[in-house]
């Protein structure tokens, strides 16, 4: 009822003032009134006394606890004491366990019976001798448990001082922790919402340690607070947990090669350092060093711990261990790359095989191949898959010093392990720098000279001299030339079943080196030169021929050469222009002359910016005869070009020969037995007029058989 009053109270002063704004001058008066009013009702009604407003409980110790509350109004009434029920179960009993005689706000409550478990109280209010107020809501002491976990870390569980909370009761709470040799508690938390916590920091030096916890909680009121009961747990150390190995990789330049790990550091906190693990020839484990401090994650072996990672592949894992001496289980094994390097020397190949790298999380990516020559600088030589673990490295120079190397790269790529190093020199035959024919050229219808330009200093024991009688299609051995230290150039004269008068031919080379093996072409092809001629019927030869192939600078021209009765001039006939392949020999003028005529054809080198080489290469000869021929004009002109007329005839037998001329009137104005006369145009002296005019010719051919010509021309003035 009295907070029902209190309720009505303030609703009527509420509207009092509301009306006493409406209305100013009636302010004095109703105040008054309410004055009045407000004093006889108060003296004329009196309210029984509350329940403390109970709000926390602290555990001093293991019989004693303190209790604090709101204190309720008297209500008019007059207190008599606080009575304090308890219980350790929350279905009662409850016993009276306290009077408490002052109006006070709080009570210290001793001499309990011992107890594990939640203490349960509730507090009464005893007024005007005889009433009594209603039970308090039941308050229970926090009682805290505490076990170490699996883990190693603490677990803490406790119970909530009433549920639902107290209005005022805060709604986190704080962890407390006492290690030794530390005298008091340090608050290691102060925002936890649950009743559970789990303490991960604890780690000390000194295993095997009692450890102290207790909770607490704060009020809204700020009087009193809620402690729990301090729990001790026996710590021992956990095992650490494991650290993760990243990498091993071998670093250093021979011979001082080392081995460098990188790991994660263990989660745990109690850690005090690191074991290395080496597999040993019987495939135990055997700790090869200690590298103290948690946060530590790397080190370096050296051939001092038996680190020799040039010489086998080497196994490796890592080990966390705390300061109780326990040791946490090993990382998964990492085995350094092992690489090593094998000649071929006959194929000139640098064989090289490496182990492959294995548990990284995600796997190899891909392997890098590095190499250095005579000490440089290591350069990238080829990237290779994951599956790969062989490389062949070629071509090779011959006496240089290569050094290699492997490098891991996990599929993140993050993480890389390189190998050791591997060298050798590459004691390989010198392969030949160049192989070049110089030329090849016709001597006569069934010889061909060739010359090559080789090598000297190519460890080469012999070529092979191949021929093609179809213009490059296939080719056959043709010969061995023995290699030659001394000179540069090799001769070789082609007579077997050599036709240069039928076709052309073409011939390479292939050098064989000290293992029997080819490993070098020419630079070029040779191919002769192939001629024909043919008599045309105009009194003149064709000469066609095919081209030389192939120099450096390639053709700069041909020269045609012509002989009668098989002697040639040394003055060409004609010189043509690369690109152009036939000649046409005007014969006419030479009808005295016996009639075979012979050719060949010179062909000459192109500059050379190679090897400054100017040679030539000669065609097989070909000798042809012109028909003997008669041909008479039909028109001349004694003042112009043709200034006399007479038959052009060659290789004619001069017995019995006649040539006249008549005029349309049938008057022989010309005659004559000498071939090499011819009529001038004039008659008498005197010159003719133009006009048509007869001829008559009689001459016995090669065949001594006569024979007669009658046509006519026509004089030109």
């Amino acid at each position: 009822m009295g907070k029902f009053k209190q309720v009505y109270i303030a609703v009527f002063l509420n509207f009092i003032f509301t009306f006493v704004g409406l209305y100013p001058k009636m302010k004095k008066i109703f105040l008054f009134t309410l004055a009045l009013v407000a004093i006889f009702s108060l003296r004329g009604i009196a309210q029984p006394m509350s329940a403390p407003g109970l709000n926390t409980i602290r555990v001093i110790d293991g019989t004693t606890v303190e209790l604090c509350w709101v204190t309720p109004s008297l209500n008019g009434n007059t207190f008599n004491e606080f009575q304090v029920y308890y219980s350790n179960n929350p279905a009662g009993t409850f016993a009276l366990v306290q009077t408490v005689n002052t109006l006070t706000n709080t009570t210290t409550i001793t001499a309990l019976p011992p107890a594990n478990t939640s203490r349960y109280f509730y507090v009464i209010t005893k007024f005007n001798s005889n009433q009594f107020s209603a039970n308090s809501d039941t308050i229970r002491s926090i009682n805290l448990s505490v076990i170490q976990g699996t883990s190693g870390h603490i677990e803490l569980n406790w119970n909530a001082i009433h549920t639902p909370p107290f209005p005022t009761t805060e709604g986190t709470y704080r962890v407390y922790r006492r290690v030794p040799p530390a005298a008091g508690f340090t608050q290691i938390s102060n925002s936890v919402t649950t009743t559970s916590y789990i303490d991960s920091t604890i780690w000390h030096p000194v295993c095997h340690e009692n450890i102290d916890y207790r909770i607490e909680q704060g009020d809204l009121t700020g009087n009193c607070i809620s402690v729990s009961n301090e729990q001790t747990v026996a710590f021992n150390n956990a095992i650490p947990l494991p650290p993760t190995l990243k990498t091993v990789t071998v670093t250093n330049i021979p011979p001082l090669q080392d081995v460098s790990l990188t790991w994660n550091i263990s989660p745990s906190l109690d850690v005090k350092g690191y074991y290395i693990y080496q597999l040993n020839n019987l495939g135990s484990p055997v700790q090869v060093a200690d590298i103290p401090g948690r946060l530590s994650i790397t080190a370096t072996l050296t051939s001092v711990e038996g680190s020799f990672p040039n010489s086998t592949s080497e196994t490796y894992r890592v080990a966390a261990y705390d300061s109780c001496g326990n040791t946490s289980s090993p990382s998964l094994f990492h085995h350094t790359i092992f690489v090593q390097s094998e000649l071929d020397e006959c194929n000139g190949i640098m064989e090289l095989t490496w182990n492959k790298y294995t548990n990284w999380p995600q796997g190899v990516g891909s392997y890098e191949v590095y190499v250095s020559q005579n000490g440089s600088p290591f350069a990238l030589l080829a990237t290779v898959g994951s599956g790969d673990s062989t490389y062949q490295h070629f071509p090779l120079i011959q006496s240089t010093l290569y050094t290699y190397k492997i490098k891991a790269i996990d599929a993140t790529g993050f993480m890389f392990s390189e190998s050791n190093y591997t060298e050798m020199v590459a004691n390989v035959p010198v392969r030949p720098a160049f192989l070049y024919f110089k030329y090849a050229t016709v001597v006569n219808n069934r010889k061909a000279d060739l010359m090559l330009y080789h090598d000297t200093a190519a460890d080469v024991t012999e070529y092979k001299l191949l021929r093609s009688d179809n213009l490059g299609d296939t080719f056959d051995t043709l010969a061995t030339l023995p290699f030659d230290p001394v000179s540069p150039y090799i001769t070789y004269s082609d007579t077997t079943k050599c036709l240069t008068y039928a076709r052309s031919y073409v011939y390479r080379a292939v050098a064989y080196d000290l293992c029997g093996q080819p490993v070098y072409n020419s630079n070029n092809v040779a191919k002769t030169i192939f001629l024909r001629a043919a008599t045309e019927l105009n009194m003149s030869n064709a000469i066609t021929w095919s081209d030389y192939e192939s120099w450096n600078g390639a053709v700069r021209s041909y020269k045609v050469f012509r002989g009668f009765q098989g002697v040639f001039s040394d003055i060409p006939a004609a010189t043509i222009p690369y690109g152009e392949n036939t000649y046409i020999d005007d014969i006419a003028s030479r009808i005295s002359k016996d009639g075979e005529y012979c050719y060949y054809v010179q062909a000459y080198q192109g500059l050379d910016t190679l090897s400054f080489f100017a040679d030539s290469s000669r065609s097989n000869k070909v000798c042809i005869k012109q028909m003997k021929t008669f041909y008479m004009p039909n028109a001349f002109q004694p003042d112009g070009v043709n200034k006399v007329f007479k038959p052009a005839n060659t290789f004619l037998n001069v017995n019995n020969y006649r040539f006249q001329i008549y005029n349309k009137w049938g008057e022989r104005i010309f005659e004559t037995i000498e071939p090499t006369t011819g009529w001038d145009g004039t008659v008498n002296g005197n010159e003719a007029r133009m006009d048509v005019y007869i001829y008559n010719i009689t001459f016995q051919d090669e065949n001594f058989e006569t024979k007669e010509f009658r046509g006519t021309v026509t004089l030109l003035r």
